[in-house]
Formats: structure tokens, sequence, C-alpha cells
């Protein structure tokens, strides 16, 4: 995954919100998405779910659609810390 030449203004962007994950804490940045995908192991780095946060980074798109994207491979890949997500929802009344 070539995640290298990404613009330090981009990268600095939060995430539309905290992403726990079940193996590293939680994303709360682009930079920190980045980071966390350079990690991948190559078989879950080629997932199709991967490439796709992959290629809507490197075009810089929008953080909403990276970040929905991000927590999708996350699901998929059953690394998504649905119960920390759930505590971070607040309830309706």
């Amino acid at each position: 995954m070539y995640l290298a030449m990404l613009r330090p203004a981009y990268l600095s962007q939060k995430l539309d919100r905290p992403i726990p994950t079940k193996d590293g804490g939680t994303l709360r940045t682009l930079a920190e998405a980045r980071a966390y995908m350079l990690g991948l192991s190559k078989t879950r780095e080629l997932r199709s779910q991967w490439q796709h946060a992959a290629e809507l980074l490197l075009g810089e798109a929008d953080v909403g659609a990276f970040s929905r994207q991000i927590e999708l491979a996350l699901f998929y890949d059953a690394k998504l810390d649905l119960t920390a997500t759930a505590q971070a929802v607040p309830k309706s009344r």
C-alpha cells in the first residue's frame, strides 16, 4: 500500500468520530488511520475494503467517506470495537 505522499494538512484532519479498534486503540485522525493501514498484514491489505480505503485516502477524498470506509473495513475484519462504539453514541430520550 503506497500511502507516503499525502499532504500533512490533509492527514491532520479528524475523522468524523473516533474509531475504536480491537487491536490498536482509537483512530482519531487521517494520519492515525494511515499509520494503521501501513501496519496491516499483506492478507488484510489486499482485501477490497482496504484497497478502497487506500484509494480514498490517496485521492484525498472527503473525510466522511474515508471515515465510513475505515469503519467498514475494520468491521469486515472483526477489528472494530463495537462495544466502545456503542458507548460513544449518545442515547436518545
